[in-house]
């Protein structure tokens, strides 16, 4: 097949985007497949000659993915296969472009990766559906509150410590979890870079837990216990900086119950092909879940990779096994 790779992108994931990408076509060269590899900032002429993309290609690459999806070369591939994580490439953006083009993809529809991403939804679907999740309240940036009164409101509201985070982020981008009244205000200043909808999270002290799905079906739970004691970007992406207990040390009774949860959950918000949930498993077992990867990465220290070689796929069989459903879902 003709499988055209999507990574890199212009949201804060970029990074790990791109090597979630340059794996991925690595594996699927191996298996045969002719690959197209496309950082989506870039104009199509990257495929015949390497374009380095300054700070303004950046800025503006998702004006560029459209002509991209549009260009005869990417419209005569079988497959897409996006490596893009967070911001346009896993809100829901992109794979509506996809949709409407007809293409065939990987991962959810629009709609699942809209519902998702917004982690006010997803709150309130999970409260809804008896789905445990963490105590929380949102805030928006223009709702007339200064920041004291948000200071004081969230102080208010919530014991130390607790949790603060953008509203539409993956990956711990712009979360901080906040142990004393001084870091509130400073932690919802680094929230609002990122976005203007931000969360305040009870924080469950205990374990942390990742549940992957492929298809219909949850892979084994697994336990990431970091360096730092908080699961942040640089102990999720740098090797050595995190433990993984494959599958979780954890009664199979419980297992079972958070595989089962995981899945109703990814039901709940409209996903399909696969993804990854993030929770915490308190002090008394009882997990509590946080938020649904509808891309989730694809690099040398991801979960969803390892959570497959406990199952008995290999990285390759994963990869495949993410195509062959995308080909079928979007028939």
């Amino acid at each position: 097949m003709k499988i055209v790779v999507l990574m890199g992108g212009c949201s804060s994931e970029r990074e790990v985007s791109l090597s979630s990408g340059k794996n991925i076509a690595e594996v699927l060269k191996r298996d045969g497949h002719e690959i197209v590899l496309i950082d989506t900032v870039l104009p199509i002429e990257q495929i015949r000659k390497t374009i380095v993309p300054d700070d303004h290609d950046i800025r503006e690459g998702d004006k560029n993915i459209l002509h991209l999806l549009t260009d005869p070369e990417i419209k005569s591939a079988d497959f897409i296969f996006s490596a893009l994580h967070g911001g346009s490439g896993e809100n829901g953006i992109v794979q509506g472009v996809l949709q409407m083009l007809g293409y065939r993809f990987n991962g959810s529809l629009a709609e699942g990766c809209a519902i998702a991403m917004d982690k006010v939804i997803s709150k309130m679907i999970f409260e809804k559906n008896d789905i445990p999740t963490p105590r929380w309240l949102y805030f928006e940036k223009n709702n007339g509150m200064n920041i004291d009164e948000i200071k004081d409101r969230i102080i208010d509201l919530f014991n130390f410590p607790f949790v603060i985070k953008p509203g539409h982020e993956g990956s711990t981008v712009g979360l901080t979890i906040v142990n004393d009244p001084d870091q509130v205000g400073p932690a919802v200043s680094e929230a609002l870079k990122y976005d203007s909808v931000f969360l305040v999270e009870e924080y469950i002290p205990g374990r942390e837990l990742t549940v992957a799905v492929l298809g219909d079906e949850a892979l084994p739970v697994v336990e990431i216990r970091p360096k730092h004691g908080v699961y942040d970007y640089e102990c999720k992406y740098t090797s050595g900086m995190s433990e993984y207990i494959v599958p979780a040390e954890i009664d199979s009774e419980l297992a079972h119950r958070i595989q089962e949860l995981t899945v109703s959950a990814f039901n709940l918000l409209r996903c399909s092909g696969y993804g990854r949930m993030d929770l915490r498993l308190s002090e008394n077992n009882t997990p509590y879940f946080l938020e649904m990867n509808t891309l989730p990465g694809m690099t040398s220290t991801s979960l969803v990779p390892k959570a497959a070689k406990a199952a008995g796929l290999s990285f390759n069989d994963l990869i495949s096994e993410i195509i062959r459903i995308g080909m079928g879902e979007h028939d």
